[in-house]
């Protein structure tokens, strides 16, 4: 390996020089030669000055390590100000981490991180990542230089979970180069008028409302105009503003399950969003209304939590404001239509749209006709319509007034084109072509016609329906003799597609995009009691939607199924108890999950084989972990390694040599425990598991606690937290704190370690004998050392932390703890 680099944690420092193209043709040849080469000295003198490294070197872009993060700082800000009054300015990124040093220079994920942060900045900003951001944050003895500005969390390209990003000085520049931290959907249409709605909502956060609910009929453009005011606040809010689609639920006590799901939040919604300041898009809430009570407590709990919901109903809990979203005013309708169907104002236009209400979707169903009807014969057909239809039904008129436009367009499809709307009501939340396709014999042409007269959607590879408009599609289905022979052609297509699901490598992205299309499903096989293909449904996805924190709803569907299977091949049954087994238990119930476990064992007993056997002892090992019979645990999870070998699957290998190496973690034979744990982590490496490797990272700091080896234990926890914090593992985060402040107390830093204690007191998860007498142990020490008040005042004061700023708070300490030892002669 590199000799001259810095090892252990160090401090990434990247540059790259804004607008090189440009400048070239700007100065010219020679000119930017030698701008070029002063630019580089000037950088290389910096870094140099402050104990820099330089790993590599490519055209105008510079890579260097250094030993401390504040080397890193002070170097960045040097280098950047004598750039200033020269025509190149650079780009500059700080990130640190504990990469591996070969003989090429350095190799790891922080690599990889540390350029997608780097690509976000400007010419003359100085980006900074969190795990910098908290080694160099300045106390009162510090440089300005070093001052640091919250930029909030974003999302970048190929990182999974959004992160932190700080500016290094006061300087004021775009916004951030990234993906963004938000999730809201991009609308294929402009929007059009709606300036003064728009400024009304926006007025309503502004003035401090955290609870606005936009109501109106279906069509009237809630979902549109929310959208807008979203984006608009993107920016506001530091963690971001996130859209939450709810149309395809119908159990209201999963509407809290699935925002955090949205949010990638595993313990405890108001844990995950605690004082982050967060904006939530709840769309469609009218049919799961009852969950009013629990976002009413979200945002008691959350104090930095504001959320925009669309329902045709209110919510009716403290707080709510409501705005009633108006029809558009006539000019912008005239204008809405006159956009979509590329025309020129008219009286007949103006007067099509006062016939529809000025609804936005009306006008857009409308608009799209004119490819072979001009406005005056759609109003001419369309009047008739709506006349008949706006008499004698008991309903809010703008709703008689879509409804009718909606059945109009129907109406004006042709035999084939009327066939396949209906019949692409069956999907929720949409689907592909290849899906259209084998389910409702669709065809392209046909396809693409809905599309055109605006029945249909088609956004990233996905063909949808608005709700209002699948709605009235699925009225039609019912009407016809094949609407149970489309819902059973669903359910046996979603039955196909799960059961390509691939354990070892799960696809969530398209699992949690096709979760709407596995509730319909669900709902048609129980409905119909295909008892044992529901049975298959459920166990295929079982795994899956633990990983997505879709827990309970998959736990529920389990139970459900399980309790009417008695008539189902053992070989499945088996699969879906053991699955069964292992979310009961998971999720605090060791007793029960030991009970499906064996009844999943009984089964297994009639046909062996590492395919069943495998799963059903990993059920019943981590049962017994649960129940405290560590020797038959390690028994179990030794034959379950081995069925796993067998079958080849690398990912649940890994997980069972975790397993093991925590047996014998909690069984005292911390030698085994390390070498198990090792060799996982370099398998967990080369497969870039990184939700393994940071629970391996975290095993590991615990072993070497217990070994009383706190440098190493640190280095492990030092990499463990910067994983869990860019990945949102919040269970490895929790325990890796714990760790920290095991760490901290054992070294007297016990104002530290009281601190961690208290921002882990709650909601702590079910914990091994070993991990809680380290937790008394560590209390004890702090307690001791402190005095109990000062211990009472410092836990409270952790207690009132985020878990991401007690991550920083520990990774500091241990940066600093590090540094100061190297720096000890």
């Amino acid at each position: 390996m590199r000799a001259d680099l810095p090892s252990g944690t160090v401090t990434f420092l990247f540059t790259d020089v804004d607008g090189s193209t440009r400048l070239l043709h700007e100065l010219g040849a020679e000119t930017y030669a030698e701008a070029l080469a002063e630019h580089r000295r000037l950088i290389r003198a910096a870094c140099t000055r402050h104990d820099g490294v330089e790993v590599d070197t490519q055209v105008d872009a510079f890579f260097f390590a250094f030993p401390t993060a504040p080397a890193a700082g002070t170097a960045a800000a040097a280098m950047t100000e004598s750039l200033a009054s020269g025509p190149i300015q650079v780009r500059v990124c700080l990130h640190t981490g504990a990469p591996l040093l070969t003989d090429e220079g350095y190799v790891g994920d922080d690599v990889h991180f540390a350029a997608r942060v780097a690509a976000s900045g400007h010419g003359g900003q100085i980006v900074v990542s969190s795990a910098t951001a908290v080694l160099i944050e300045p106390s009162g003895s510090e440089p300005q230089a070093l001052s640091l500005v919250d930029l909030g969390e974003h999302r970048l390209k190929d990182i999974a979970e959004a992160v932190s990003i700080f500016q290094l000085g006061d300087g004021s520049f775009p916004p951030l180069k990234t993906i963004s931290n938000t999730n809201l959907p991009r609308p294929a249409s402009s929007f059009i008028g709606r300036e003064t709605e728009l400024g009304e909502v926006l007025s309503r956060i502004e003035a401090g409302a955290r609870l606005i609910t936009l109501t109106g009929p279906g069509g009237s453009g809630k979902t549109r105009l929310a959208l807008e005011a979203a984006s608009s606040l993107v920016s506001e809010y530091k963690a971001g503003a996130f859209w939450v689609g709810l149309a395809s639920l119908r159990d209201p006590t999963l509407v809290t399950e699935t925002i955090a799901q949205t949010l990638g939040a595993k313990d405890g919604l108001a844990e995950h969003i605690a004082e982050r300041e967060l904006l939530l898009l709840l769309d469609n809430l009218e049919q799961v209304i009852e969950a009013a009570p629990e976002l009413s407590a979200l945002l008691a709990a959350c104090p930095n939590l504001a959320l925009l919901v669309t329902s045709r109903e209110l919510l009716r809990v403290q707080g709510e404001v409501e705005y009633a979203v108006p029809p558009l005013a006539e000019p912008e309708a005239v204008s809405l239509f006159c956009e979509r169907a590329q025309r020129e104002p008219s009286q007949e236009i103006s007067e099509l749209c006062a016939r529809l209400d000025s609804l936005p979707l009306a006008v857009e169903l409308a608009a799209a006709r004119t490819k072979a009807l001009s406005p005056a014969q759609i109003l001419e057909r369309l009047a008739s319509r709506l006349d008949l239809l706006k008499g004698g039904r008991d309903a809010d008129p703008r709703q008689q007034t879509l409804r009718a436009t909606i059945e109009w367009s129907y109406d004006l499809l042709s035999p084939e084109e009327q066939q396949l709307f209906a019949r692409l009501s069956v999907f929720a939340g949409g689907c592909t072509l290849e899906a259209a396709e084998q389910v409702a014999d669709a065809d392209l042409d046909t396809l693409q016609s809905l599309v055109e007269k605006s029945l249909l959607r088609f956004t990233n590879e996905r063909y949808w329906m608005l709700e209002t408009i699948r709605g009235y599609a699925g009225e039609r289905l019912e009407q016809t003799a094949e609407a149970a022979i489309l819902r059973k052609r669903h359910a046996r297509w979603i039955l196909e597609w799960t059961s390509r699901l691939d354990d070892q490598n799960l696809d969530l992205p398209s699992l949690r995009q096709q979760m709407p299309n596995i509730r319909v499903a669900q709902d048609e096989l129980r409905a119909s009691e295909q008892v044992c293909e529901r049975l298959q449904l459920v166990a295929s996805v079982a795994r899956g939607m633990f990983q997505l924190g879709a827990v309970r709803e998959s736990r529920d569907w389990l139970d459900d199924a399980l309790s009417a299977s008695q008539g189902c091949p053992p070989e499945l049954r088996a699969i879906a108890l053991a699955s069964a087994s292992i979310q009961t238990t998971l999720s605090g119930d060791a007793e029960r999950g030991a009970r499906y476990a064996r009844d999943a064992a009984e089964l297994v007993a009639i046909r062996s084989g590492p395919d069943l056997q495998g799963p059903v002892l990993l059920a019943a090992s981590v049962a017994e972990v649960a129940m405290g019979d560590l020797e038959t645990a390690e028994r179990l999870t030794t034959e379950a390694l081995s069925c796993f070998e067998k079958l080849g699957n690398a990912s649940l290998v890994g997980d069972l040599r975790n397993n093991l190496s925590y047996i014998a973690l909690l069984t005292g034979n911390l030698e085994l425990a390390r070498d198990t744990a090792e060799l996982a982590l370099e398998e967990a490496r080369s497969r870039a598991d990184d939700h393994l490797t940071a629970i391996l990272l975290q095993n590991l700091s615990l072993i070497a606690i217990k070994s009383d080896t706190l440098d190493e234990a640190g280095r492990y926890l030092a990499e463990a937290l910067e994983m869990s914090r860019r990945h949102g593992l919040d269970d490895v985060m929790r325990y890796s704190i714990e760790g920290a402040a095991a760490v901290a107390a054992r070294c007297g830093a016990c104002e530290i370690a009281a601190r961690l204690v208290g921002a882990t007191m709650s909601n702590r998860g079910s914990v091994s004998e070993v991990e809680e007498e380290l937790r008394r142990e560590t209390k004890g020490r702090a307690c001791t050392s402190l005095g109990a008040h000062a211990f009472a005042e410092l836990t409270a004061a952790g207690a009132a932390m985020r878990l991401e700023d007690a991550a920083e708070l520990a990774a500091r300490w241990i940066g600093q703890a590090a540094s100061q030892k190297e720096s000890t002669p």
